[in-house]
């Protein structure tokens, strides 16, 4: 269909006729204090209210009044006075990308931080709780989903810590079972979600099954960000009518969009038009064609009314589209709404707290179960740890007890046991950052609270996972080795290696806590590792170190593991010479004090798994203060690690000769989006589909299969 484009001034006249009374123009802005509109008052409640208010008797609406949001230090303003309000039904918010309806979004769901806010929201006329983002639903642009669990179990698991301890196991069943029902995952009811290893459902169900999750409590207020993002047409519709379905049994659905359908479009009853942080439109669907066609700006037969609204705004994208930005005829519709919201009866019900067992109980069994069905987090441990024992014991096989080879070989071995563990658990970032995401979200919607969430990982997470692993090690080896047999030997053989993999895990679950991205926390966890490695005692004499570094000993947990096992093994030996087993020169106290390693009685031996046991509750009880803290991240904290993490990139790949230069608009551009979005979590999504990018640029100009190093 061919529109014929507007010539500036004639862009200008049609706007500028649409203002009956400026308040300010500043920069070419004008700035709308109160234009009475020609249209007639829209109500807040849509025409089918009579119609559900029969099925839901709690309608419940929420308003917003001279919202202004403004964000980073520069006080980049990202909503400009917006006011409105959404009541039951289908209520989207559109605009192009950039104009704050992510933003607006989280604003209502109380999801954005308290600076740099300011306005009114109400819930029904009264103003929102500290528990409101508890009581409602929430769906994030992304499918953050356990893979690992079925349809069924996850929306059990959200039954089960969401809901409230009166409802009985057969009430939260029967819940479960009707939002399978009203959301059609019949078929893939008892099919895993999936994973990198794990075929699962299609894009469309895991996205309704993200839908399901919120809609356990029953919410009153459903808010959703981009809910067809990603799917296909006809996935994206069949996602958009169950959400249409559930409006009618009177939910107040709340959803930005970016481009929809006409099939979809014609589902919406009310739409609020962005742009730049200013609305130009909130009333009705069926309005918005007489509204634009009323100043000018008509849509030809056949064109889809969402997107002639988009390229209404996008046209004039010009001196005058920025007064069309302010021309919002707001004043009537505003008090229309404010009034009826104002009268508004209904209660909004919040949820209770939950107990505490009950909620780590469910929490512990979810976590076990993705430990035990994710195949790269449980057989790969076994089978690695059987392989790397079996190597260790062949290469270090029934060293002897000889003044020649004896004393070394055993050194060398407790060295490279350490080394070996330690370094092992950097296997275990990378589940961690990917389980970053689906802890903030949750954390955020209240399904558990952090101690929760930190308690079950350790308990069904970490000690398992480094439990099994080091029982089968610490076997092979230690018998294959040759090392001095004994029970009490063993037993302080295997409680080291335990807690020297416990204590990496700690390490990478500090990191990860901190850094989102892989390439960086793994740089990080390396570097903290080879520190730690340098200062144990067995590459360097450490009186031989400056004094000032000789500090960073006491903070070595590969010094206090090697000392341990070191102990264990040479006290109480003699080595002998190889020719003469009658002359035996040296003992394992001499060895040991060579070594500037105490021995005097056992306390010796305890007080150096004392201090690994210190280290660990230390680093552990940082990464648990940081989860408390995880929600938000000061954006200049994550721009250190984005500019870091190109900076590594670049200089790899110098190293290996690739003419590789990043595009510095590239990264300005993903600072942008990190003080847009403001949000940590959008921002990581971000930098990662920009990487996706890059990565297929690069392999498009490289054709030799040579690729470049990514966070993945």
């Amino acid at each position: 269909m061919k529109r014929h484009p507007l010539a500036d001034e004639e862009k200008e006249n049609i706007v500028l006729s649409l203002l009956r009374q400026v308040g300010s123009v500043h920069d070419n802005i004008g700035f709308v204090e109160s234009i009475p509109s020609e249209l007639t008052p829209i109500p807040l409640f849509n025409s089918f209210q009579s119609h559900i208010s029969t099925i839901n008797s709690q309608l419940i609406s929420i308003s917003f009044h001279e919202i202004n949001y403004f964000i980073g230090q520069s006080k980049k303003q990202i909503l400009r006075n917006v006011s409105g309000g959404f009541s039951p039904g289908m209520n989207a918010i559109l605009g192009p990308s950039g104009c704050g309806k992510s933003s607006l979004l989280d604003i209502l769901a109380d999801r954005k931080d308290k600076n740099g806010l300011s306005g009114r929201i109400l819930v029904s006329g009264k103003p929102r709780s500290e528990t409101f983002k508890y009581s409602i639903g929430y769906v994030v642009q992304e499918d953050i989903i356990s893979g690992t669990l079925s349809v069924r179990e996850n929306l059990m698991f959200a039954a089960n810590v969401r809901l409230q301890r009166s409802k009985t196991p057969d009430e939260r069943i029967t819940i479960v079972n009707k939002i399978i029902q009203d959301l059609g995952l019949e078929r893939c009811a008892d099919t895993r979600i999936g994973t990198n290893f794990i075929r699962g459902v299609s894009g469309g169900e895991k996205r309704r099954v993200c839908i399901g999750m919120e809609l356990v409590l029953s919410p009153n207020i459903l808010f959703l960000d981009e809910p067809t993002s990603g799917l296909d047409a006809s996935t994206a519709e069949t996602v958009m009518k169950c959400l249409h379905k559930l409006s009618r049994e009177g939910c107040t659905i709340i959803f930005s969009i970016h481009q929809p359908r006409y099939s979809i479009f014609k589902l919406f009853d009310t739409i609020l038009l962005l742009s730049a942080g200013h609305t130009i439109y909130l009333g009705p669907s069926n309005d918005i064609l007489s509204y634009f066609a009323s100043h000018g700006f008509k849509c030809e037969d056949h064109d889809n009314p969402a997107d002639f609204a988009l390229d209404v705004i996008i046209q004039c994208n010009n001196r005058s589209s920025t007064v069309l930005q302010s021309s919002y005829l707001q004043s009537l519709l505003y008090s229309n709404n404010e009034s009826l919201i104002s009268n508004d009866d209904n209660i909004f019900h919040e949820i209770v707290s939950r107990s505490r067992t009950d909620e780590l109980y469910y929490v512990c069994i979810r976590t076990f179960q993705n430990t035990i069905r994710d195949p790269a987090m449980a057989a790969s441990q076994i089978i690695v740890a059987t392989l790397l024992a079996l190597l260790t014991g062949l290469v270090f096989n029934q060293i002897q007890a000889t003044v020649e080879k004896g004393v070394q070989n055993r050194l060398g071995a407790i060295f490279f046991i350490i080394v070996n563990q330690i370094y092992s658990t950097t296997t275990a970032l990378e589940p961690l950052l990917q389980e970053r995401a689906l802890f903030i979200h949750e954390n955020v919607s209240g399904y558990y609270r952090v101690s929760t969430f930190f308690i079950a990982k350790l308990i069904c997470d970490l000690l398992p996972m480094r439990l099994v692993p080091s029982i089968i090690y610490s076997i092979i080896t230690y018998f294959m080795s040759g090392f001095q047999i004994s029970i009490d030997r063993f037993f302080i053989y295997f409680l080291t290696i335990f807690m020297s993999t416990v204590f990496g895990s700690a390490i990478c679950f500090f990191v990860a806590s901190f850094v989102p991205i892989f390439v960086v926390s793994l740089i990080i966890v390396v570097f903290i590792f080879v520190l730690m490695m340098v200062f144990s005692g067995f590459l360097i004499d450490l009186n031989s170190i400056f004094s000032f570094l000789r500090w960073i000993q006491w903070f070595s947990a590969f010094r206090y593991a090697t000392n341990l096992l070191t102990i264990n093994e040479f006290r109480n030996l003699t080595f002998c010479l190889s020719n003469n087993t009658q002359i035996c020169p040296i003992t394992g106290e001499e060895i040991l004090k060579q070594r500037d390693i105490t021995y005097t009685n056992n306390w010796d031996i305890w007080k150096n798994l004392l201090a690994l046991s210190i280290m660990i509750i230390m680093f552990l009880s940082i990464a648990f203060i940081q989860l408390i803290r995880m929600k938000k991240m000061h954006t200049y904290i994550f721009i250190f690690i984005l500019l870091l993490s190109n900076g590594l990139l670049y200089g790899y790949n110098i190293d290996h000769g690739l003419k590789y230069k990043r595009d510095i608009n590239t990264i300005l551009s993903r600072i942008a989006s990190i003080e847009e979005n403001d949000d940590i979590e959008t921002s990581i999504n971000y930098v990662n589909q920009q990487q996706h990018e890059d990565e297929d640029e690069d392999e498009t100009n490289n054709p030799s299969g040579y690729h470049i190093i990514s966070n993945k």
